[in-house]
């Protein structure tokens, strides 16, 4: 089975994580700490040892963050968790806030009169922090990056994924690497850039026809990648994903640690996506920033005729799966005896049995009577229930 059904919120163990986390920041002379909830990848999923914001607050969505002040840690989170939050949270110690209607930065200046609130420049992008760092004007808090005060006290953290890369070929992919990141050096030099960072592995894993394994189901590659204008392309990534990327001269790999000293090395001008870089990329370059969108999104975004057939494909037998499974429901739901789990996994199997399944998109929400009524409901062996007669039954 791809989905698992382990409880994963553990509310208890939020509070005395949050009193480490304080008095770390107390050392550290700092008012408050922002904890996001994606990497420096800006991912809405993310690796075990980037799960900061679950790993403090028990809150497991995949949209939020928490702002840890001296007498008040906000967990923000969109309509799709605002149930899921009171189940998981401590909420003698932390604080749902409603967000986006309530932004980081007003609430902040309602919370604390004067003072510091740090926040990792690695998982904050430009973009970010200047729409925080706006709304703070005029008040006495100032934003500033800092260490990970998390991290710090995060002891027995996650090593980093280090799931194997696989290539596709152009029979799959409809267009090879070359000519990608050919077209987009082409533009670089339209634009007068002579480089751009690429923080996002779906554009990474576009651009060089790759796939990878290390976020369950996302078969995405994590890596930092920096195209310049000539066409070749500095790779940095972990070496136990990927022996060589082929015979391509124009590909260099390198460890993660030497991006950097690579970015401080870059010269002329540098093009960087403000809302998906992380800031501290900004920081390290020396050279001439351009501000633009990443050149991958949309011409990613244009699927060819052999996307396009690849994604039919995929439609007709997941279809054909769902079509099974709901004939089976039809039969199976009225003799009784069945539960969330049960269904599940039955439809897991029907499409394993197309033995074409590398995972599934997303953990399956099926939710009888009224756990159909929670946003993202996600079925555990605790709150596992049986369908009854008569009831709803949502399957997502």
């Amino acid at each position: 089975m791809f989905q698992t059904f382990d409880v994963s919120a553990a509310p208890e163990q939020g509070p005395p994580r949050l009193a480490a986390l304080r008095e770390g920041l107390a050392k550290a002379r700092v008012q408050g700490f922002i904890v996001p909830r994606a990497d420096v990848h800006q991912g809405e999923y993310v690796a075990d040892c980037d799960e900061r914001l679950a790993w403090l607050t028990g809150f497991t969505g995949s949209a939020g963050f928490c702002v840890v002040l001296p007498d008040v840690a906000g967990v923000f989170v969109d309509g799709r968790y605002r149930t899921q939050v009171k189940h998981q949270v401590d909420l003698a110690h932390f604080t749902p806030v409603d967000w986006p209607e309530v932004k980081p930065g007003p609430w902040i200046k309602d919370h604390l009169t004067s003072g510091t609130v740090a926040f990792d420049p690695w998982l904050f992008t430009k973009s970010q922090r200047d729409n925080i760092a706006k709304a703070l004007e005029g008040s006495n808090v100032t934003l500033t990056p800092s260490d990970n005060h998390l991290d710090a006290i995060w002891k027995d953290r996650p090593a980093r994924p280090a799931g194997k890369v696989i290539s596709l070929t152009t029979e799959q992919s409809g267009k090879g690497s070359v000519a990608k990141r050919e077209d987009i050096a082409s533009t670089l030099k339209d634009a007068g850039q002579t480089s751009v960072v690429l923080p996002l592995p779906d554009s990474i894993s576009w651009l060089l026809n790759i796939r990878g394994a290390d976020i369950p189901r996302n078969p995405v590659v994590q890596a930092f990648a920096v195209l310049h204008d000539d066409a070749q392309l500095d790779l940095f990534i972990d070496p136990a994903k990927v022996a060589h990327l082929g015979p391509d001269p124009a590909i260099r790999q390198h460890a993660p640690d030497d991006f950097a000293n690579a970015l401080r090395s870059l010269s002329g001008t540098v093009r960087i996506d403000a809302g998906s870089a992380p800031l501290a990329v900004s920081h390290l370059i020396t050279a001439k920033i351009d501000y633009a969108e990443d050149p991958c999104l949309l011409p990613k975004a244009r699927k060819n005729p052999v996307e396009i057939k690849g994604t039919r494909e995929a439609h007709l037998r997941d279809g054909a799966a769902m079509v099974e499974f709901l004939a089976w429901l039809h039969e199976a739901a009225p003799k009784g005896g069945l539960t969330e789990i049960d269904v599940v996994k039955k439809l897991e199997g029907f499409r394993r049995a197309t033995n074409a399944l590398k995972d599934i998109s997303f953990e399956t929400i099926c939710g009888a009577g009224e756990h159909g009524a929670i946003m993202h409901y996600r079925v555990t062996e605790e709150t596992n229930r049986e369908i009854r007669p008569g009831e709803l039954l949502l399957v997502d």
